[in-house]
């Protein structure tokens, strides 16, 4: 049974259930960490027993708030948390101006535009500029984007936490792509924008006659809150888009220093 345990509020001593409340440090354990962890480090994170915090993640796992993947055991936001953020973000200025600019985007070029932001596993698709249906790949809202192998994933590495990028790099990037990796990373960084000749489902499979560029949008903090990417059709003369690059770039680079004003 729930403890009740008084709390004081703006306006005095109020109530609050305290199973809630402790229930709501694991899943503060895994926002602050951005990543999906195992039971040893998510207890210890929010400074429970791991018995003690099995008990309360089976209850949040049935409530959608936090759900364990079979194939590793570890334990990320649920469905519903990622709803619930979804709402919270439809609030936030800065996500409804970047969603606007994708939007704008995809009038003024033609081309497929993507809002993605990370939800502590991989880079997932916030909004897009036109139906799903008229992608060239099913990017639906919700819909996670590879890590490694594409322009999207790139920015994220670029400018994502260094230690949480060097975890990520450890954990899930093949030794004998880590210096492929790295070299990446700090090409993104000093150019500011990624792009790839190929749009990327996974390290084996792409889609041919597409590329991508992908750019960040940062906010008042200056931590990185989204990256933008414009998909496009590419003819038999192969290059870099320069004209969507630079278009790219200034538009999210506005977006992100009106945000820091």
């Amino acid at each position: 049974m729930s403890t009740i345990v008084p709390r004081r509020g703006r306006e005095g001593l109020s109530k609050g259930i305290q199973s809630i409340e402790i229930g709501a440090r694991l899943l503060d354990a895994l926002i602050d960490t951005r990543q999906p962890m195992r039971l040893k480090e998510l207890s210890e994170q929010a400074g429970l027993s791991a018995s003690k915090a099995r008990m309360y993640l089976v209850s949040l796992i049935r409530t959608g708030l936090i759900q364990q993947d079979d194939a590793t055991g570890l334990y990320g936001p649920g469905p519903k948390a990622m709803r619930l953020g979804m709402v919270a973000l439809g609030q936030d200025q800065l996500f409804t101006a970047a969603r606007d600019l994708v939007h704008t985007l995809g009038r003024e070029t033609g081309h497929p535009v993507l809002l993605s932001s990370w939800d502590g596993a991989s880079p997932i698709v916030l909004a897009s500029s036109e139906s799903p249906d008229a992608l060239p790949i099913a990017f639906r809202t919700g819909a996670r984007t590879p890590l490694w192998t594409t322009a999207t994933g790139a920015v994220f590495l670029a400018f994502l936490p260094h230690a949480l990028v060097e975890r990520l790099i450890e954990k899930e990037c093949p030794p004998e792509a880590s210096d492929g990796v790295q070299t990446e990373i700090a090409r993104t960084k000093a150019e500011g924008y990624r792009f790839f000749e190929l749009v990327r489902l996974n390290r084996e499979i792409a889609l041919t006659g597409y590329g991508a560029i992908a750019a960040p949008i940062f906010g008042k903090d200056g931590e990185l809150e989204f990256v933008v990417t414009m998909l496009f059709p590419t003819g038999p003369k192969k290059g870099k888009p320069n004209r969507l690059i630079a278009l790219l770039q200034d538009r999210t680079s506005e977006l992100s220093r009106n945000r820091q004003n």
